[in-house]
């Protein structure tokens, strides 16, 4: 396994942004033979052939939290372990606190970033994939939303979404407004999403944007849903489920123990890995 920082000017975003990257290891077995044979005859090399290259890998564009950054989810769970094992590539950007949606005013294109950016930008740095059926999107929290969201709004590029206790507050705004956290106050959320009475049924609803692309024709990716039990954003969860399969929509939903937490999104990843199509 390879970990790789990378840091590279964004167009959507207008500045210099920070990914960490994942890519599945060689399997270390190959290069010990290979040092064996070399030993026994250091000027044969056709006896000591190099393992043959891996195929484009599978990749996976996974969404950080609320307050978190592109190194949440390598420091708090063993993504790169789980990784290896499925020979899956993982990339995480950061997304600050912006929801992975678009913001003109401020020129923060957060969707675009990871929705149509990332995709393109990625495959030309590394040995990745260039089927749609081999790149996915996921998150936990507000990247959940984020992958759902642009999982549908740019459905030809991505195969697959996970959402791990995806952060639906969109259809209950004033029950969720607090003047404290800052994230679920009426400015930052105001100035997020916009006019909040606007939000449902707009290109910033997956429900809405999942219906369009099944009216539309357009490639359905599958959806891959988790959260726990003791989760306050449960219900909201269950209620998306539903409205995604009565568009169509393939959805693979999970319930069990668990809240809105580390704990939890480090029973339910190692799931949403293994339900991910292999190619």
């Amino acid at each position: 396994m390879a970990s790789i920082s990378v840091d590279y000017y964004s167009s959507s975003l207008m500045r210099t942004t920070t990914l960490d990257v994942i890519l599945p290891f060689d399997n270390p077995d190959d290069a010990w033979a290979v040092d064996a044979n070399l030993r026994r005859d250091p000027h044969n090399w056709e006896a000591a052939p190099y393992p043959p290259k891996k195929p484009p890998f599978r990749t996976l564009i996974l969404l950080h939290g609320i307050n978190g950054n592109h190194t949440d989810i390598i420091s708090e769970t063993r993504i790169a372990r789980w990784a290896s094992e499925h020979q899956l590539a993982v990339v995480m950007p950061s997304g600050y606190n912006a929801f992975y949606i678009d913001n003109p005013e401020t020129h923060n294109y957060f969707g675009r970033f990871v929705g149509l950016e990332l995709p393109n930008v990625v495959r030309r740095m590394f040995p990745l994939s260039e089927r749609r059926e081999d790149m996915f999107i996921g998150g936990i929290s507000m990247g959940a939303y984020g992958a759902l969201r642009n999982g549908f709004k740019y459905a030809e590029n991505f195969g697959a979404i996970i959402a791990l206790s995806s952060a639906m507050i969109i259809d209950n705004f004033d029950a969720l407004i607090r003047d404290e956290p800052f994230f679920l106050s009426r400015p930052f959320l105001e100035s997020t999403f916009g006019d909040l009475n606007r939000v449902v049924d707009s290109d910033k609803d997956p429900g809405r944007l999942a219906a369009d692309v099944v009216y539309c024709d357009r490639p359905r990716p599958r959806v891959f849903m988790a959260w726990g039990n003791q989760d306050p954003l449960a219900q909201p969860n269950r209620v998306l489920a539903a409205r995604l399969r009565g568009t169509g929509i393939e959805v693979e939903q999970r319930e069990f123990a668990g809240g809105h937490d580390w704990d939890f999104w480090n029973q339910a990843l190692p799931q949403a890995l293994d339900w991910l199509p292999r190619g």
